[in-house]
This record gives C-alpha cells, sequence and structure tokens, in this order.
C-alpha cells in the first residue's frame, strides 16, 4: 500500500516537470537577462510611438537671446531713363539771349560727309536743315574748276524747326581724283539766301570711300547785334559778333532789300584760329535807303580755293531813312 502511494506521487511529479521543460531541448542563449524580455519589448514599442524630439541649438540656461526686428527699407522709386537723342540733333536756345558764343546749331548741318572725305558717287548726304520759302532747299557739287558737277532741289516738311535730310548725290570726274565744295542752301521768297553751309570733299573715280566724322555742328557766325526784328535809323547800321571763319578770306557784310539791290555792304578782315575757336569782330555799315524797309543782313565768306560762297548767315532787320 505503501509502496502504489509512493509511484503514484513519483508520476505525478515527473508529469509537472515534464510539462515545464521546452520540447526542443535546451533554450538558446539571448542577449537580455532572464526576465528582461517583456520590459525590452515595452521599451521598443514606446520608441516607435514616441516621435523623436529635435536637439536644441539655443543655450541650454541663461536669458534667451531677443534677435531685434529688422527695419523695411522701402525701394527706391526708379525714373525711366529718358531715350538719348543722338549728339547732331538740333535743340533751339531758348529765348533771345545775346551774350558771347555760340547761341544754337546751325540752319543748316552737314552730319556726312565730313570735311576733307574722300567720296566714291554716290556722295550719301545726311543732315538737318530749316528749309526755306515754300520748304525748299538746294543742293549744289562744284567741282575744282567751279563747274557745276550736280544740282538738286527738294522740297523738305518739318513737324518742328529743323527737317531732316538724306539724299544720294550722283557724280563723275575725268580724274582719279578731284577736289570739290559741296553745298546746302536756302532762299527766303525774294529769292535771297538766308543760309548755305558747305563742306571741302576729295571725289575719287576709283578705290575706296573714307567718310570723315562732322566735327562742329553749332552755327558758324553769331551775332550780338543788330537782334532779329531790330529798327535802325540815321544811316548807320553797327554789326558785332564772332565766326569761325572756314579760311583767311574777309567777312562780307551786305544789307539787300526785297528787290535784290544791296544798299550797304562792307569787308571785314578775319583769320581762322587753331582750334577753330570764334574770333569776334564788329563794323558798321552805312546804308542809302529813301524809304523805311526791310532788308536782310548777310555775312558770308568766299571759298578760298573754289570760285563761290564757302558760307552765310543771314537776318532781317527794319531800315529808316
Amino acid at each position: 500500500m505503501k509502496t502504489l502511494r509512493y509511484l503514484t506521487l513519483m508520476s505525478l511529479l515527473l508529469v509537472v516537470l515534464t510539462g515545464c521543460a521546452p520540447l526542443w531541448g535546451n533554450s538558446l542563449p539571448t542577449p537580455w537577462p532572464t526576465g528582461y524580455l517583456p520590459t525590452a519589448v515595452a521599451l521598443t514599442m514606446a520608441a516607435i510611438s514616441t516621435p523623436a524630439q529635435p536637439t536644441p541649438t539655443g543655450p541650454p540656461t541663461g536669458t534667451p537671446t531677443i534677435e531685434p526686428t529688422a527695419t523695411l527699407t522701402p525701394s527706391p522709386t526708379l525714373s525711366p531713363t529718358p531715350f538719348p537723342l543722338p549728339s547732331f540733333f538740333p535743340t533751339e536756345t531758348p529765348g533771345m539771349d545775346f551774350t558771347p558764343g555760340p547761341s544754337s546749331a546751325a540752319a543748316i548741318q552737314i552730319i556726312t560727309p565730313g570735311p576733307l572725305s574722300r567720296a566714291l558717287s554716290p556722295i550719301t548726304l545726311h543732315g538737318y536743315v530749316i528749309p526755306g520759302y515754300d520748304n525748299l532747299v538746294r543742293i549744289e557739287l562744284y567741282g575744282e574748276d567751279g563747274s557745276l558737277l550736280a544740282r538738286q532741289l527738294l522740297r523738305l516738311y518739318t513737324s518742328g524747326k529743323w527737317a531732316y535730310l538724306a539724299v544720294e548725290i550722283p557724280f563723275e570726274v575725268q580724274a582719279v581724283a578731284e577736289v570739290a565744295r559741296l553745298q546746302v542752301s536756302t532762299q527766303d521768297q525774294y529769292g535771297r539766301l538766308s543760309a548755305l553751309n558747305s563742306v571741302r570733299l576729295l571725289l575719287l573715280s576709283a578705290g575706296f570711300a573714307e567718310i570723315n566724322p562732322s566735327g562742329n555742328l553749332d552755327e558758324r557766325c553769331t551775332l550780338y547785334t543788330p537782334s532779329p526784328g531790330m529798327r535802325i535809323s540815321k544811316g548807320t547800321l553797327a554789326v558785332s559778333g564772332q565766326m569761325r571763319p572756314f579760311n583767311s578770306q574777309p567777312l562780307v557784310i551786305e544789307l539787300v532789300t526785297s528787290s535784290g539791290a544791296v544798299v550797304g555792304s562792307k569787308m571785314v578782315a578775319i583769320q581762322p584760329a587753331p582750334d577753330d575757336n570764334y574770333i569776334p569782330f564788329e563794323a558798321d555799315i552805312s546804308y542809302n535807303i529813301t524809304a523805311a524797309t526791310w532788308v536782310r543782313l548777310t555775312i558770308h565768306q568766299s571759298d578760298e580755293r573754289i570760285g563761290g560762297t564757302m558760307y552765310l548767315y543771314s537776318r532781317e532787320v527794319y531800315l529808316n531813312p
């Protein structure tokens, strides 16, 4: 009886020990200590569910640094840059300023060809002109012997004072090269010259053209007195001004009536300046008339090499006996 009870207890103990042992034998070693696995799983799940916090960059202690608020500077308002006009565009001097010095751009401005240019046919002429009566402008080309090589009469219209001039002038020369004078002129309603300007050229029958720049485009003659429309009396007109002469030929000052009659004249000696600067001049012009009349005061200089006028400037004045 005691033996049976002992065997039963031993059997029950064996069953309990067998149920607690793993089915595959000895267990594999783990990196965590026995009993730590549930704790590791819990920490891993907490790390996955909790987002990582950024590492603070500021000072961990002390008073926080406050950056000053930046002051906004308003952007400057940009004004549009005016479109640059060409340097040769003529401009008027406002008012009637008769102080010494050039007062305005020339009434006739030859932009191209410039002085002493070597030109082939046809000559391309560009410039600005205050048109004469009926908007007419005359262009002439004279050869070295004074012969007329070309002539054109143009009618130019403008909304302002100056008209733009662009024309081609064909010519023929017999020699390989020939000195010539290209001139542009205007007339008033009575056929009197009101303005004339010219440029000396070298005409080529063959070869290569060489066009020089225009140079100074200011009016060559500036008058201080008489002023435009001035009324003169007592038989004498005082003229004073300054001139950039082309050459050493004397200035010829004339008083020309509407019929073309010259009622007073005088020649004034003048020499060009080495730097093409203005030379002052003055003269007293005696005149003889029987009735008050408008006349055109002209100041001109001849070409020293080719027959004819190199330059002419004019102004209308009123003469009393």
